[in-house]
């Protein structure tokens, strides 16, 4: 009897673990403004992403960024391939965040683009790739924005394409995003 009990017990402690796991982890990882707003008006949301911390990441990534990385380039090269098997042109693009710099690296006159939006939400990001602009001329014209992805500094309908290279996955929102650049979600 006392086995069976011993066993018993065992088995309801490895049938809620995974349940404890992931309250543990769902609390660590993902916090809410409070599911009514706070205010009992039901307008919350769930914020799984930190954007003060991504940016502060973001601005630290800037100071150690190099002039070139291998892997951003190669994702970048792979998105902007798919612009060429379009036989529209698109002379205005926004460059949401993540690896625009590698995407302006590997443009070379891809998709008819002749004026290029790079933003990000970190200054320092948008500061490093100034810098790095100005030891490039190319004839692309080029402006620098500091915006949230989440919540798009453009006009509805002002670009002619959005790109996002390894950087969309960091939303709290992605539908609401995705609705913001012109994609139905």
């Amino acid at each position: 009897m006392a086995t069976g009990l011993a066993a018993a017990t065992a088995r309801r402690h490895l049938l809620h673990l995974p349940r404890h796991r992931w309250a543990y982890l769902s609390s660590s990882a993902a916090t809410t403004e409070g599911l009514d707003g706070g205010d009992g008006s039901g307008g919350g949301r769930v914020k799984i992403f930190d954007r003060d911390l991504k940016r502060r990441h973001r601005d630290r990534a800037a100071w150690a960024m190099g002039e070139t990385d291998a892997l951003a380039d190669a994702v970048a090269d792979n998105l902007l391939d798919r612009l060429e098997d379009c036989r529209k042109a698109f002379p205005s693009a926004l460059c949401l965040g993540g690896s625009a710099g590698a995407v302006r690296r590997s443009l070379r006159g891809r998709g008819g683009i002749e004026k290029l939006i790079m933003m990000d939400m970190s200054a320092d990001m948008v500061r490093k790739w100034q810098e790095m602009e100005n030891a490039t001329d190319d004839g692309l014209e080029t402006h620098f924005v500091v915006g949230d992805e989440e919540y798009l500094p453009m006009k509805e309908s002002s670009q002619d394409t959005i790109i996002s290279c390894l950087g969309l996955h960091w939303t709290n929102d992605l539908p609401g995003a995705m609705i913001q650049v012109g994609i139905e979600a």
